[in-house]
């Protein structure tokens, strides 16, 4: 493709049209490159909300759909920068380039490493088109990170790929490219912080044992929707410095934004035979770093029961990092109760924690209809077996 100013303006015309139309008719536009604006039209279609201080730039080009899929957003790519410190910063997985803009604010020097050859040339153009007096002119550099010089800077960032050579995805840490397990001792050796991009697939206590050296885990949501894990790793970390994991997810009532270390969690988790007034379900982040003894230990909660992560109490909390709810109605788990649940409860949000089916086969055996108003969890209760809580947002 080749970027010109008719191409830009021509893609600002059509930014909202339908790009199949504008394709069937790509010989009205004899002087424009009309799949290439097409490519370009779609990605912008697709980013808009992603990335929307990028979108709204008409100069910059977007990379093609796998790039733009597996680039951070622009709230997230923030939170790095935020989560930081030093005065360089080497970005040796750069993709779209997304991140080491955001991260490299207010440093004083900044490379792009990047094995696409187009991706390099994109996000140079991109770079240029950015530039501002809070960031530094990025250097890109064109090459597979591994066999390339590794820079000694305060920051190095990657992202692996998590996907095989033929395609699919993988999640395990030592199955991504690069190998961060093998590489993660020569590149403590070229840089004060280490900070890792994971898929939020992998398993945290199993990839915090074979990472050494890391003093953070910050696990990222957007909208109840957990997006990325962030693994930071120091050169010099305090010997008796526990690691903090911290949770994070931009909702938009609020931000949740709740921090323990894994010691926490090592104390019994407290459970009750009893259903109090209210049901607390935690985070998608919590749920994810599996924050449930630090929870019921920093609120008076108590766990429904030992596998069934939902915590209950007789009183409002506030605070709590995570979603309420007024709990109206135990229901017995039995066939001829759901055969007639519908009749009283037409439309339910339904879910199931620690149960014998899923919200899906629940919502097929009873009939009833998704939304509305009400909430219907199959859960096991401590020393009362399988039942159905019928719920309400305060």
């Amino acid at each position: 493709m080749r970027w010109t100013p008719q191409l830009r303006d021509f893609i600002q015309r059509h930014l909202n049209d339908d790009t199949s139309s504008l394709l069937l008719a790509a010989k009205k536009y004899p002087a424009i490159d009309v799949p290439s604006a097409v490519q370009q039209i779609e990605a912008r279609q697709r980013l808009k909300t992603k990335l929307p201080q990028w979108h709204a730039n008409p100069n910059l080009i977007m990379s093609g759909r796998v790039p733009a899929e597996q680039c951070s957003s622009e709230q997230t790519a923030r939170y790095k920068r935020s989560i930081i410190d030093g005065q360089s910063l080497c970005d040796m997985t750069g993709g779209m380039g997304v991140d080491c803009w955001y991260m490299s604010e207010g440093m004083k020097q900044a490379i792009y490493t990047e094995r696409d050859e187009t991706l390099c040339h994109i996000a140079r153009h991109n770079f240029q088109a950015l530039q501002d007096e809070q960031h530094p002119p990025i250097e890109v550099r064109h090459g597979d990170a591994q066999t390339l010089p590794l820079p000694s800077v305060d920051v190095i960032y990657l992202d692996p790929a998590r996907r095989a050579a033929d395609g699919s995805r993988v999640y395990a840490i030592e199955d991504s490219q690069p190998n961060i397990i093998q590489w993660q001792d020569q590149l403590l050796r070229h840089a004060k912080t280490l900070l890792v991009k994971l898929s939020p697939m992998i398993d945290l206590t199993d990839t915090l044992r074979k990472l050494h050296s890391v003093t953070q885990v910050h696990i990222l949501a957007l909208r109840g929707e957990c997006k990325e894990i962030l693994v930071k790793m120091e050169n010099t970390p305090s010997a008796s410095q526990p690691v903090e994991v911290h949770c994070v997810d931009y909702l938009p009532s609020g931000t949740v934004d709740y921090t323990f270390t894994p010691s926490e969690e090592e104390a019994p988790i407290p459970t009750t035979d009893r259903v109090g007034q209210y049901l607390y379900e935690p985070d998608v982040t919590l749920m994810k770093a599996q924050a449930f003894s630090s929870l019921t230990h920093r609120y008076p909660l108590r766990q429904l029961h030992r596998h069934t992560h939902l915590m209950t109490s007789d009183h409002r909390l506030p605070a709590f990092p995570g979603r309420t709810f007024v709990v109206e109605a135990h229901i017995p788990f039995a066939s001829k109760t759901l055969k007639r649940l519908k009749s009283h409860i037409p439309q339910a949000n339904i879910a199931t924690r620690n149960f014998p089916l899923t919200a899906d086969q629940l919502r097929q055996r009873t009939g009833i209809r998704d939304g509305g108003q009400v909430y219907l969890f199959g859960v096991k209760v401590q020393g009362q077996g399988h039942q159905l809580l019928q719920c309400r947002k305060p």
